[in-house]
């Protein structure tokens, strides 16, 4: 486990919507490397960068052809060692994103795979034995010379690297003629896969050299099929605990200090057993969606579950099994790592949509003062909104999160000289939530955002290694008060996202606050509210 972690605020950036230095329209290194002072002086002391290397960007990058590379859109590799330069220079740590579940089909080790004659590479990726033999709902078929149809993660552009299978299923009896069996299935000890074990630690290294401080893992619980990730037993998950161990063990040994960030929002496995530093909770947790995503009207959030959060300011909601969850999580990571309740990231709507700044500032104080690792997704703190109605790159609905920083009221939101015709997406263009005219207001949601980390990263109270009391959270949470200590210094927090009011005690010198009263001995919340106590 690496402490550092504990002690961390991260900051997510998609570098194609971050800045363009170049006037192209488009995001680059160079543009990140230019607005690393911004990522300092907001307070974040690591970023997560998504992917940069080349790829025919039909996921939005996350479908690799060269794992060695940067993208010749987004820079060089020398602008990449220049960001990592910059970044130590102001104490940022940088992890950067690792697809290791599957390359794209323009690989060079696919196009190999893909051919009809045996060669190194044709246990890379998982193949069944025919055209004929599918399975499930997870092979192509018939593209390519190699008789056989091969598995994919996500989209078909995006073949499987073959991590072997949690158990390997018997041919049973056949419902046709063309139905195979299942021979080609291999168990994840097989010792043909090794080779492509030896590879992942081989690209790690690479990139530990150029200077990174970590990974953040693409789903990460899937690389070995026929595992339940999210599954209690732990024979649901052998073939993951097996391959895991082996990665992060062997890396760690050379390299104590990087970090392990998953993609597998189930952190009592990825963090409790498979040696992972950190994992952060999604919109596949229903946890989470009780916190922010929640809607009672579910077209403003699709995919998510039709009902109220807990930050809505109608008070419907619940924190309740948020809670009882994360006390769990406590005690399953402790002394092994940690988990993380972001902001928001690149593949859910934005925090900022359909929610007031006021809303927004006790959902902050919320996120920088709770026991977590914090993930700030890029924007959130100027309460960016979601652009509906365009798609690039594969990410359809997801594409409306990923639009470019908002920096300034001026052309393109200060993101890029280019017409604006000429961007690779459009800009949303929020009134008044840009970082410019938010800087310049005291009250704003930017200017509070830096108090709360500056407060998270001076007091020990508020790390991820921080002690956590639930002080009160009846009426479903209304509101939620907690105790943060550490170091012998104890803080409480009071969060009241519903409108009304309500009293409470006054536990000590208020250092941070929002729609408050004091009355005598009290403090009166009144509706969107929050505040915090040093006792």
């Amino acid at each position: 486990m690496n402490k550092w972690i504990g002690e961390s605020v991260f900051y997510q950036i998609y570098p194609t919507s971050f800045y363009d230095s170049d006037g192209d329209g488009l995001g680059d290194l160079n543009g990140i490397t230019q607005k690393l002072d911004y990522v300092k002086e907001l307070g974040a002391n690591g970023i997560w960068l998504n992917p940069f290397y080349p790829s025919p960007f039909m996921d939005g990058g996350y479908d690799v052809s060269d794992y060695y590379g940067v993208n010749p859109q987004l820079g060089t590799m020398e602008d990449f060692e220049n960001l990592i330069k910059r970044s130590k220079e102001l104490g940022i740590k940088v992890v950067i994103d690792l697809v290791i579940g599957h390359t794209s089909f323009n690989h060079e080790w696919f196009k190999e795979s893909a051919k009809d004659e045996k060669n190194q590479y044709s246990d890379r990726y998982i193949w069944t034995d025919s055209n004929f033999n599918k399975y499930k709902d997870k092979t192509i078929h018939g593209l390519y010379p190699r008789d056989g149809g091969y598995y994919i993660n996500y989209y078909a552009c995006q073949p499987a690297l073959n991590y072997g299978f949690n158990k390997v299923e018997k041919p049973g009896k056949r419902e046709s003629e063309y139905d195979l069996g299942t021979d080609w299935m291999m168990h994840y000890t097989d010792e043909r896969l090794k080779p492509l074990r030896e590879e992942i630690l081989n690209i790690m290294r690479f990139w530990l050299n150029k200077g990174v401080d970590g990974f953040r893992v693409d789903l990460a619980n899937s690389l070995v099929k026929g595992c339940v990730y999210d599954s209690d037993k732990d024979e649901d998950i052998e073939g993951l605990k097996w391959l895991w161990n082996i990665l992060i063990g062997t890396i760690k040994k050379e390299y104590p200090e990087a970090a392990f960030v998953a993609e597998w929002v189930y952190p009592s496995n990825s963090v409790g057993k498979c040696g992972f530093d950190v994992d952060y909770l999604g919109h596949d947790r229903p946890e989470y969606n009780d916190l922010f995503r929640n809607e009672k009207d579910t077209n403003i959030l699709p995919n998510f579950e039709k009902g109220h959060n807990y930050f809505s300011p109608d008070g419907k909601g619940s924190v309740e099994n948020f809670l009882k969850y994360t006390q769990r999580l406590y005690k399953e990571v402790e002394g092994k790592g940690y988990f993380s309740v972001p902001s928001g990231y690149h593949d859910i709507v934005r925090q900022g949509e359909k929610k007031s700044e006021s809303a927004l500032k006790v959902i902050f104080a919320f996120l920088l003062t709770y026991k977590h690792v914090p993930f700030i997704y890029y924007g959130d703190e100027i309460g960016m909104t979601h652009y509906y109605g365009i798609n690039k790159d594969g990410g359809y609905i997801r594409t409306g999160c990923r639009t470019p920083m908002q920096w300034s009221d001026g052309k393109n939101c200060g993101f890029s000289t280019a017409d604006g015709g000429n961007l690779y997406l459009p800009v949303k263009g929020d009134k008044g939530r840009n970082v410019e005219d938010m800087e310049k207001d005291e009250n704003s949601l930017l200017n509070l955002v830096k108090r709360l980390i500056a407060l998270r990263r001076k007091y020990k109270a508020f790390s991820a290694d921080g002690d956590l009391k639930i002080v009160e959270s009846e009426n479903g949470g209304y509101p939620l008060v907690y105790e943060r200590s550490g170091e012998g210094r104890s803080f409480v927090v009071a969060i009241f996202p519903k409108k009304g009011e309500y009293e409470i005690e006054k536990y000590g010198e208020i250092v941070e606050g929002r729609n408050f009263k004091e009355v005598g001995d009290k403090i009166k919340l009144t509706g969107e509210s929050f505040v915090i106590f040093k006792k």
